[in-house]
């Protein structure tokens, strides 16, 4: 959908007459925004996730979704003990890319008294979970990478792409169910040596990255060979002799997640070629 300011204004009017919140996003930077009196868009001071009383983006931010699919999506939103029915349009204005959320709270006890309150919100939220979180590792998934943080560009200032060193030998050697168990742990470790604010993804089998947000690059130089450290120190019970490894290319930098991670892989594969290394892009490896 292409509109001008005007339109979008006019627009945003009218669907206040109906939605309770209507409002301007954009995706790329989680910022709000809005169009003033002289039909300029100016981006709020605070992130759009302030609106649910959060300090960090939604995980099943739909709004991400549409903006990936360039289409409409919807989703239930809870804060305290609060239900919100959201949908988000993509959107082009004067040819930039936004989505236009409109909210709703939901008071249908109809809805409410079929399922039981406290029973829908558990639904919902386990079938968000689900939708987005690896069975094996217990990290997100791809799908996650693909709808909720691939058009991402202000949450990112450290990025780190996880291989698995000789992960074929593992399971050639010892079997699949080991293989498993080795993923299991190395999930463990990445989700154990970030923060809250940070994200580990399982992008496809025995390669994981982390997107790290707001971190100093000697912080995450460190944090990276911590991560290296600790996956080498692991052991198996029942396989004393197996011993992991993991190659990570590294970079700390802004910009398009796409030409962050394309950087980051160059990393990794120099690092490779010496195996159980950290390598940073801007460094000689």
């Amino acid at each position: 959908l292409a509109m001008n300011r005007q339109e979008v204004s006019l627009l945003i009017d009218e669907l206040k007459l109906v939605f309770d919140i209507v409002r301007l996003v954009d995706v790329t930077r989680t910022l709000e925004c809005s169009i003033d009196s002289n039909g300029e868009i100016t981006r709020e001071p605070y992130e759009c996730y302030a609106v649910w009383r959060k300090d960090r983006r939604c995980e099943n931010c739909i709004s991400s979704k549409a903006f990936a699919k360039k289409s409409q999506m919807a989703k239930y939103e809870f804060v305290d003990n609060e239900v919100y029915y959201v949908m988000s349009k993509y959107i082009e204005v004067d040819e930039e890319p936004y989505a236009l959320e409109m909210v709703t709270k939901v008071t249908d006890e109809t809805l409410f008294d079929a399922y039981g309150k406290n029973e829908f919100v558990d639904t919902i939220t386990n079938l968000n979970n689900r939708l987005y979180t690896d069975s094996l590792t217990g990290t997100y998934n791809r799908r996650y990478y693909d709808e909720q943080v691939k058009g991402m560009i202000h949450m990112v200032d450290g990025f780190a792409l996880v291989d698995v060193d000789n992960f074929k030998y593992v399971n050639d050697r010892y079997g699949h169910e080991v293989g498993d168990l080795a993923l299991r742990k190395i999930g463990e470790i990445l989700m154990s040596s970030t923060r809250k604010v940070d994200t580990v993804i399982r992008y496809g089998g025995d390669e994981f990255f982390i997107v790290f947000s707001e971190i100093p690059a000697e912080v995450l130089k460190t944090r990276i060979e911590d991560i290296r450290e600790a996956v080498e120190s692991v052991s198996f019970e029942g396989y004393p002799e197996l011993r992991l490894s993991v190659s990570i290319g590294a970079i700390h930098n802004s910009g398009v997640m796409k030409d962050i991670l394309g950087r980051a892989d160059q990393a990794m594969y120099k690092a490779k070629k010496e195996k159980n290394k950290v390598c940073f892009i801007e460094e000689n490896c």
